[in-house]
């Protein structure tokens, strides 16, 4: 967790402090952090002889940023949640398949890796938190650098704590890794958004205007969040305060789009790629490198169909999008090539050189088609060849960054603090904004105005497969529950294809056999008895979505170490 000797005067990129962070292995802590509180105690720490100067204060913060600290959310977690809760991502194997069917219970250990892996962001940010300061000043450093630190730290922690108290509502409010588990207790969502709160303020008061290194937090990173936060504070309609804090959401993400200076990156085609990464769009990203397992991205293998595309490991052959969210793409947006992969699609940066969709090779068992006859393509960034060398198939650490926060959600969340508790909107702002977006997909025609529906589909589509979506849908859940749940089970999610075996692999190549492309006709409804190339499955249970799955289950592992942790939420004390 903490750094010393570290020296990066001539550095102006914080991956070049990452890298090196990771090839040295001097994160501190490192193999301490795997359990919810297990922690080096603060206590332990000679911390005078870390914060020596303001490049050792800037080489820990760094530590902040990396995707090592952020792997047990950002491996599994974050897409299994973000995109299969939220009904955007097909995947029915085993502990994974749980997130899809709505099934899990709090033994799943991939829910227990998220939170684990948040708590542990908590850890590393409380470490800065509580031990820099005093041994910085005692070492000369400037109290700009201390409070600087401070900020990304504060800004990170309150990143952490807004996904933890997303999902699992009533969480612990730790700040002291001392702590000792007989004293962990919940505390009320209320009181987890006014700590969020508190800790982006003061990071917006203490960054600077633009990140002193690439890749790092600045003021309008924590503006950003802001009006995320009072945005969703705000869509709990029946809160007194509901009114104000869909005014401040809507003041503070206009801040950041008239003052940052930020705009939207222009080439979807590399925007999840290595090239993309730290653009003028990206406001907070998880920091991947290809310096080993837990260092990088791990979604160009876990999501890739096939080795075809890697030229190395892949598991993604069962995954694909759902039918429901092949539906919400217009059949002329440019962001459904980058995506997800259908029949007849080409690209030319996979498969080290090239690489064409089809459903079925000749040999099938090289490649077949899955239920959604559709594969993911974003965050899928081929063979090394493909992205300068740093696909990471083989330890799953490719080098393209994680977005927790792109500046087209600032957008979109301007749009929905405009609507307010309304239907829509016709703000000026939130017209310009809303078309700029959907410009960049191909749209010409300008809105006049944007209704809550429409905006919910344009969030869906625009942020497809990141693993953010499900946050989207709790919104709707507190606006109103009924709607949410009506949602997400018009969504029909059992809903896949079965392969017909009676037609030959280069039939079902056909050019239109993917979802919308052809009509399917079950051999059973067709006169001659053959029916279409694919047809739906009409065995598949139905999936119900019910209120209780919308918050997750504090995880067996941590109930079992901290039984206070199942008493009644409580207030925090401030």
């Amino acid at each position: 967790m903490l750094l010393s000797n570290f020296k990066d005067k001539n550095m102006k990129n914080i991956k070049n402090i990452i890298k090196s962070i990771c090839l040295s292995s001097i994160i501190l802590g490192a193999t301490s952090c795997n359990d919810f509180l297990t922690i080096v105690p603060e206590s332990e720490q000679v911390l005078e002889t870390y914060y020596t100067s303001e490049s050792a204060v800037n080489a820990n913060s760094a530590s902040l940023y990396a995707a090592f600290v952020w792997q047990d959310f950002g491996m599994n977690f974050m897409w299994m949640a973000g995109d299969e809760l939220a009904g955007d991502l097909y995947y029915t194997y085993d502990q994974e398949g749980q997130f899809y069917y709505m099934t899990f219970q709090n033994g799943n250990s991939f829910l227990t890796q998220g939170w684990n892996g948040l708590y542990r962001v908590v850890s590393y940010c409380n470490n800065i938190i509580n031990g820099m300061p005093a041994a910085a000043r005692s070492n000369g450093v400037s109290e700009t650098v201390i409070n600087r630190a401070l900020g990304e730290a504060r800004c990170i922690r309150a990143i952490a704590y807004y996904w933890l108290t997303e999902y699992w509502q009533d969480v612990p409010i730790i700040t002291n890794n001392n702590i000792s588990g007989g004293q962990v207790i919940r505390h009320k969502q209320a009181s987890v958004y006014e700590f969020i709160r508190q800790d982006l303020e003061f990071a917006k008061d203490n960054l600077p205007s633009t990140p002193f290194q690439t890749g790092r937090c600045s003021k309008y990173t924590a503006i950003g969040m802001l009006a995320k936060l009072h945005l969703t504070m705000a869509s709990h309609l029946s809160d007194a305060s509901s009114s104000d804090n869909f005014a401040k959401a809507k003041s503070y993400a206009a801040e950041v789009i008239n003052d940052s200076g930020l705009k939207l990156y222009s080439d979807l085609s590399t925007m999840f790629y290595p090239k993309g990464n730290n653009s003028s769009e990206s406001l907070f990203a998880i920091q991947c490198t290809n310096d080993g397992y837990g260092y990088g991205n791990g979604r160009n293998v876990s999501l890739s169909r096939n080795a075809l595309i890697t030229l190395g490991s892949s598991w993604g052959a069962g995954k694909g999008p759902t039918l429901s969210l092949q539906e919400a793409f217009d059949s002329n947006d440019a962001r459904r090539y980058y995506t997800y992969m259908r029949n007849g699609d080409s690209y030319p940066n996979l498969g080290g050189g090239g690489y064409t969709y089809h459903n079925f090779s000749q040999d099938e068992s090289t490649e077949t088609s899955n239920g959604m006859l559709a594969h993911v393509r974003k965050y899928v960034i081929g063979a090394n060849s493909d992205c300068d060398g740093v696909a990471g198939t083989s330890n799953q650490d490719a080098g393209n960054n994680i977005y927790l926060l792109r500046l087209a959600d600032v957008y979109l969340c301007y749009v929905e603090a405009c609507i307010g508790s309304g239907t829509s909107t016709t703000d000026a702002l939130a017209l310009t904004v809303y078309d700029k977006v959907r410009e960049r997909a191909g749209f010409s025609t300008k809105a006049t105005s944007i209704t809550y529906d429409q905006l919910i589909k344009e969030r869906r589509v625009e942020f497809a497969l990141e693993g953010v979506n499900f946050l989207d849908i709790k919104r709707m859940s507190y606006r109103d529950m009924n709607k949410a749940l009506s949602y997400l089970n018009g969504m029909k999610r059992e809903r896949q294809y079965i392969s017909n075996g009676s037609y030959t692999w280069q039939e079902r190549n056909a050019s239109n056999a993917h979802h919308g492309g052809f009509t399917p006709l079950d051999p059973s409804d067709d006169s001659s008895g053959k029916g279409s190339i694919f047809y739906l499955d009409k065995n598949v249970g139905t999936i119900t979505i019910t209120e209780k799955n919308l918050v997750l289950p504090v995880p067996a592992e941590t109930v079992t170490k901290t039984p206070s942790i199942t008493q009644e939420p409580v207030d925090y004390a401030f």
